[in-house]
């Protein structure tokens, strides 16, 4: 649907979450809502939108296309052939011949299926400013979000404690004050089913899996092996796993595993296609087999941001062949413990925050000693041996913990597990905003998933807010603007007021419908 008109000084809420002045082409997609405006017309997107790309155009005009799908916004690709083995020469090099992929294009639909989008065009007064409400992404009024979505290979229970916790003997377990979780940060750690020691089949590990889910984290699944697994050997390997109650499954080496999702596994058919398997045993999210920033450097890639602006730059995504599950992105984040704390800079976490950006790292955190064996992988594990055969972590990467935790604390960044963060964004997408020709704003939650402590933001600071004739408490954010949360059930929605000084401020001051303004 593409829509154009005049009116002169367009602008539109980018990717990073604040209105501005649309100077060029801006696309957006899952995770941002559509809002955009030129003279006295306002343009606000609802349900069912998947991207929208916006452009000024000559002589005061504004144009704007809202899609109900884009193959840009999902770039599943499947590696072209399932290998015996892989290169003797490892790294970049041993690799790249592998690294090349089919794009699935195709979203095949079935008779009876409906796509269906929501937009409205509001015409509004002269006079008044504009003070459209943003929906924001993150909870009670977090500018950003971190996620570690770790990988199993080579897992040690001693490296993974004392990365969990700051040190591998047992009695650290639960400690408060080092360590990933004992800093109060959470983590999508990944394991293997079986076999033998690192793997849920191992009691030791088994005992730091159920601490992570005790403590608000996530486990996930890292492929059932380390070996090519057919359809009987995934059945086994969830129903073994369910007690942990997995949601999300990463890939292992997809390149020989053809079981992965990115191989076979999303095929519609022979014995490694398991998409069916995993979404009938609670899976609900798979890893693109991929980093968007590529695997030269390290650092901290808001994924929402790691395009230019005129260009798509998803999230995640429906898997093509099983809409049922949903596909993620990440970024490599895989070095010597002193590179990643420098990438986990005040300096780099403040550019997250004011983009309102999500980091989705790509990590290797339990890797122990024992099983590592190249010197490279060994430069970069995360413990370092200690007195009476312990290993604690990294100095280096704790410290950087404790900014991140530090940030958490005070309200400007979310640490989530990708399932916490993945079932936001999606439940984000049933999220309306009405305005009413009182003054007032509805937003509308037309989704079956609630949402607890839901952040919007709108232009002005000093304003008195009230949520359904409540007063609520905004916060000052970066840009003259104020957030507020509440929590917005399934199927529910709430009326937002503001005023200044006790004189009312209407969010749009709307003009009479069906009429230019």
């Amino acid at each position: 649907l593409t829509l154009g008109w005049a009116g002169g000084a367009a602008w539109a809420v980018g990717r990073d979450l604040s209105p501005a002045p649309l100077a060029g082409a801006v696309e957006i997609g899952r995770g941002t809502p559509l809002l955009a405006g030129a003279g006295r017309l306002v343009l606000v997107g609802g349900p069912g939108v998947v991207a929208a790309r916006l452009a000024p155009r000559p002589a005061g005009r504004v144009e704007a296309s809202v899609l109900l799908d884009d193959a840009a916004e999902r770039p599943f690709a499947t590696y072209l052939a399932c290998v015996d083995r892989l290169p003797e020469v490892g790294g970049a090099r041993g690799y790249a011949a592998l690294e090349r992929k089919r794009p699935w294009l195709e979203a095949p639909r079935a008779p009876g299926d409906e796509d269906r989008l929501s937009v409205t065009l509001y015409p509004i007064r002269e006079g008044p400013p504009v003070r459209p409400l943003v929906v924001e992404r993150w909870p009670a009024g977090a500018r950003a979000a971190v996620v570690l979505a770790d990988h199993a290979d080579r897992t040690e229970p001693a490296a993974l404690r004392a990365v969990l916790f700051g040190d591998s003997d047992p009695r650290a377990e639960g400690g408060r004050g080092a360590g990933l979780l004992g800093r109060g940060l959470a983590v999508t750690r990944s394991f293997f089913v079986r076999p033998g020691p690192g793997t849920l089949e191992d009691p030791e590990t088994a005992r730091l899996a159920s601490w992570l889910v005790g403590l608000g984290s996530e486990v996930a699944l890292h492929s059932i092996t380390d070996r090519r697994d057919d359809r009987a050997a995934v059945r086994a390997g969830l129903a073994a796993a369910a007690p942990y109650r997995p949601g999300t499954w990463i890939d292992h080496e997809p390149y020989v595993n053809c079981e992965a999702i990115s191989a076979e596994g999303a095929g519609a058919a022979g014995p490694y296609a398991i998409h069916d398997l995993l979404a009938g045993g609670g899976i609900r999210w798979v890893w693109a087999a991929g980093d968007v920033g590529g695997f030269a450097r390290v650092e901290l890639v808001d994924l929402f941001a790691a395009a230019p602006p005129g260009r798509a730059s998803p999230v995640l995504y429906p898997l093509p062949s099983d809409p049922r599950l949903w596909v993620f992105q990440s970024s490599f984040f895989y070095a010597p413990p002193a590179e990643l704390a420098a990438a986990l800079s005040d300096a780099a976490l403040d550019r997250l925050e004011r983009g309102g950006g999500l980091f989705v790292g790509h990590t290797y955190l339990g890797a122990g000693p024992g099983a590592t064996r190249q010197p490279e992988a060994r430069r970069r594990l995360l413990v370092r041996a200690a007195a009476g055969g312990r290993l604690v972590i990294d100095p280096a990467l704790d410290e950087a913990l404790a900014r991140l935790a530090a940030r958490v604390a005070r309200g400007t960044l979310a640490s989530l597990t990708w399932s916490e963060a993945g079932d936001r964004l999606r439940a984000l997408g049933a999220v309306e905003v009405a305005y009413r020709a009182d003054g007032a704003a509805e937003v509308v939650n037309h989704g079956d998933a609630p949402l607890r402590d839901l952040t919007v933001s709108l232009p002005g600071r000093g304003l008195e807010l009230w949520v359904d004739g409540v007063p609520v408490a905004g916060r000052d954010q970066p840009g003259g603007r104020t957030a507020f949360w509440f929590d917005l059930p399934a199927g529910g929605r709430r009326v937002i007021r503001a005023s200044r000084l006790l004189a009312p401020v209407a969010l749009l001051a709307l003009g009479e419908p069906g009429r230019a303004p």
